[in-house]
């Protein structure tokens, strides 16, 4: 009887043991596993950095090429001497390592060849030569390479054109204008010692002031490439030399040409002596496409080497086990003690202040107010966001009962408001209270002050004896905010679009309902037709302002542009009115850069071009011109006009949508195209400046930051 009572008290204990144990043994492999997946993610982090790294010196060496592709297009024509300084400038071998040249190949015709020849030679190269010898449609001629000595000597007067994966590579950027990498070559620098795999960029070069817009005219424009030929050792050991003598050190990497790992489309092996194991926890890969030419990157590291650590494991596993043993021991202390008792009051007393401190914590950081009364309808909490929206004090309000917070934060409501309706939130929240369509079951309050704040008030009643109501308050002031800014764009679209629309419907009625000769049919078709352009255009402006406010410049094509040029073919094709004069302006005559999106910043203009001559219907110049502010860094395109200008009250209201200065109707328009410049301006960085005088004409000036030449 004896030993079935002991059984009886001991069995639960070894239980708990055996359970403790089988979690000891799952948080060990759990740990074990988490080791393992950080140290995948830190090799993960090296592999993207290094993948990274590679991506942006294959970009950094096309904009060198791009360079030299640049210095064709704005001579004309580059002779050696002009090739040889412009590659020493760039000291690219020191500031990009890994570059075994930079060159030009040009285009030759079967026709001109002897003449390309003899032109070589007497520039002093007598033994110059096209090679390979042979007729072909087409040839191509290295006739630039520089550092023109050792390695560099062998590809001059070499065809690139005339090998095949040279040549699709060379196609590719010729038809796509991007710069474009080769496939696996050998390079005519070999020697034939320590031969490495090899590969080339090219750029094309179009003649001067061809037009380049479509496959055929970049082929018809066509005059050569620039290019950089690679022996890929070199290149990566100038690109990754810290990293190959600091954590590559233990890392195999292999680069293959295209998308699949072949032995034959290897162009780099860190490790030649190791062979990667693609099962392994270590094994990584990554791909670069560089303008549709992909490189598929592979990153092994042994796990021997990799620096894991599984003593957290061991700790884990160790210290669970010796903790399981001791949660046996106090189970069983627990079932033949009544000390254990006690202790377990302890631990769950502990527990209570631990959740009632995450309770604290929550109400501390939450942003919404929570009031709470006790039994006896007095304040028990306020939490601080409340003290924020009200600015009322949570120890001034600690035991005020009910009905004299209710007065107090009456005496803070704006206006009307009567913060006293919230007692009936109480009756009608009650568990037995009759539901009705008209019963109140929140309230809406606005208090007084510098700024006013909106607060929505609800409340919940607990079934706990300890608190009797949750007051809740939440700040609703940018979301009323938002509702009226909403409203108001709604009345002033749909009083815009109203009066279109009521011509366009009474004059169809009036074609459906009765007879017309032919002038008066056409008369109400006209005025059909003009009434619903109306609308069109005020469909296209709330869309193209919608539009830019949605993507906030995300969609801008950025770059560098010449004010100059582009003010020049914006006046070209610019239709000035009937019977007015031109615009006037006074080049500089000399380039002016800014960094723009051409298409936004010449609609912009435009806008800005069209209300000058619409708001001086009288007639009068409309000037434009370019002044420039050297001291804020930015420079302006500035429209005078001589029309009937704006009243200062007016022009605090000019950008407003479907503001319009003039009343009468008689300048049509939408009133949104100077929503659409301000939006514009300033989603560039710029600045909106606008003078008018009523009587005398406006002079509006959009500032845009300067920017360097060929900046992207």
């Amino acid at each position: 009887m004896v030993n079935i009572n002991a059984a009886r008290k001991t069995w639960p204990v070894a239980l708990l043991l055996v359970a403790a144990l089988v979690v000891t043994v799952s948080a060990s492999l759990g740990v074990k596993q988490g080791i393992e997946q950080d140290a995948r993610k830190q090799f993960a982090f090296e592999c993207d950095q290094v993948t990274l790294k590679i991506q942006e010196r294959l970009g950094a060496y096309a904009l060198i090429l791009r360079g030299g592709a640049g210095l064709f297009g704005t001579t004309g024509t580059v002779d050696r001497n002009a090739w040889r300084a412009y590659v020493q400038t760039l000291d690219a071998v020191k500031s990009v390592p890994g570059v075994q040249g930079i060159g030009f190949a040009k285009v030759i015709s079967p026709d001109q060849l002897a003449a390309h020849i003899d032109q070589l030679h007497r520039e002093g190269f007598t033994q110059y030569t096209v090679r390979p010898p042979g007729e072909r449609a087409l040839y191509t001629s290295i006739i630039y390479i520089e550092p023109f000595r050792d390695r560099n000597l062998r590809a001059f007067g070499y065809d690139m054109f005339s090998e095949p994966v040279r040549r699709a590579a060379m196609e590719h950027a010729r038809d796509t204008g991007e710069a474009t990498l080769s496939g696996k070559v050998e390079l005519v620098q070999e020697t034939g010692k320590e031969v490495q795999a090899g590969t080339l960029m090219y750029v094309p070069v179009y003649r001067n002031g061809a037009e380049v817009g479509t496959v055929e005219q970049r082929r018809a424009a066509l005059i050569g490439w620039v290019y950089s030929p690679y022996r890929m050792n070199d290149l990566m050991g100038g690109i990754l030399a810290n990293w190959m003598s600091q954590q590559g050190k233990l890392v195999d990497l292999h680069i293959y040409d295209g998308a699949v790992a072949s032995p034959a489309a290897l162009l780099f092996d860190s490790k030649p002596s190791k062979s990667p194991q693609v099962q392994s926890l270590f094994y990584q890969t990554r791909t670069i496409d560089f303008n549709g030419r992909p490189w598929r990157l592979g990153f092994y590291q042994a796990e021997a080497v990799s620096g894991i650590s599984y003593a957290p494991a061991w700790t884990v596993l160790l210290g669970g086990t010796a903790v399981s043993v001791l949660l046996a021991a106090l189970l069983l202390s627990v079932i033949t003690t009544r000390s254990s008792a006690k202790r377990m009051a302890a631990n769950l007393t502990e527990e209570v202040r631990l959740h009632v401190e995450q309770i604290d914590a929550i109400f501390a950081l939450s942003p919404d107010g929570f009031v709470t009364l006790d039994a006896v309808r007095r304040i028990r909490f306020v939490s601080p966001a409340f003290s924020g929206m009200t600015g009322l004090d949570a120890e001034d309000l600690i035991g005020m009962d009910e009905d004299s917070f209710y007065r107090l934060l009456k005496r803070l409501c704006a206006g009307e408001a009567d913060s006293q309706s919230i007692a009936t939130l109480r009756a009608n929240a009650q568990p037995n209270a009759v539901a009705s369509a008209d019963a109140v079951r929140d309230q809406t309050i606005e208090l007084a002050g510098e700024v006013n704040r909106v607060l929505k008030v609800s409340l919940r009643i607990p079934r706990t004896q300890a608190v009797s109501l949750i007051l809740y308050f939440r700040d609703i002031t940018h979301e009323t905010e938002v509702d009226r800014l909403k409203s108001e764009f709604l009345a002033h679209a749909a009083h815009e679009l109203r009066t279109p629309m009521a011509s366009i419907h009474g004059f169809t009625e009036l074609l459906l309902s009765r007879e017309f000769d032919e002038a008066e049919r056409r008369d109400f078709l006209e005025t059909i037709f003009r009434q619903s352009h109306v609308m069109v255009s005020i469909i296209n402006e709330l869309l193209d302002l919608a539009r830019i406010e949605a993507r906030g410049g995300k969609d801008f094509t950025l770059g560098a542009l010449d004010l100059e040029v582009l003010l020049q073919q914006l006046i070209e094709g610019f239709k000035t009115p009937k019977g007015r004069a031109p615009l006037q302006r006074v080049a500089s005559g000399r380039s002016l850069w800014v960094h723009a999106d051409r298409s936004k910043l010449t609609q912009a203009i435009s806008n800005v071009i069209s209300n000058a001559y619409k708001y001086s219907p009288r007639g009068g110049d409309v000037h434009i011109d370019l002044p420039q502010d050297a001291a804020a860094g930015r420079i302006g395109i500035r429209v005078v006009d001589h029309g009937m200008g704006m009243s200062s009250a007016q022009l605090a209201r000019v950008c407003e949508r479907f503001y319009r200065a003039d009343a009468s109707g008689n300048i049509p328009g939408t009133g949104l195209g100077m929503s659409i410049v301000k939006e514009i301006v300033e989603l560039h960085g710029g600045q909106l400046d606008i003078a008018s005088t009523l009587g005398n004409g406006t002079t509006v000036t959009i500032w845009l930051p300067t920017t360097a030449p060929g900046s992207a």
